[in-house]
């Protein structure tokens, strides 16, 4: 860590996508590097990091299945790494992955006025209205409709 000033010192790099290790057929895959603007400090032989990482996800809408673009991002990125005295190197990939993995959403949507699908015929609402009649039976939970208490 000598190559660290006291003071401080600023670094922005990217590493790839394949560090979040999403997999195949993960509700979200990574869609470029994950970058990282950070500034990191050495104080009393502790290493500290903090700034942002954000990484450029494709993910599976909660409501239309719709693949989309979005951007996930930790603005609040704050890491210690105590006892680096003499340490040349210091592996942050995981702290950086744990970070972006907490910040995915945990209902994806690909706007937040995306109306789903019909729960009839399985047709995209957003691109317009299906040929299913409207049930005014309240759907499944219809019948509790019309229960006297």
């Amino acid at each position: 860590m000598a190559r660290i000033p006291e003071s401080g010192l600023k670094f922005k790099e990217e590493e790839p996508g394949e560090i979040l290790e999403l997999g195949e057929g993960a509700e979200f895959l990574a869609a470029g590097p994950v970058s990282c603007d950070l500034y990191a400090q050495v104080v009393d032989e502790t290493l500290i990091l903090r700034g942002t990482v954000s990484a450029p996800l494709e993910a599976r809408c909660a409501r239309c299945t719709q693949i989309f673009s979005t951007t996930v991002a930790d603005s609040g990125f704050l890491r210690d790494f105590p006892g680096i005295q003499g340490t040349e190197e210091v592996d942050v990939t995981g702290e950086i992955r744990e970070a972006v993995l907490l910040s995915l959403p945990h209902f994806p949507l690909c706007d937040e006025n995306c109306k789903g699908l019909c729960a009839q015929c399985g047709k995209n609402l957003n691109s317009g209205p299906c040929g299913c009649r409207n049930t005014e039976t309240g759907g499944s939970w219809g019948a509790l409709n019309n229960l006297k208490l």
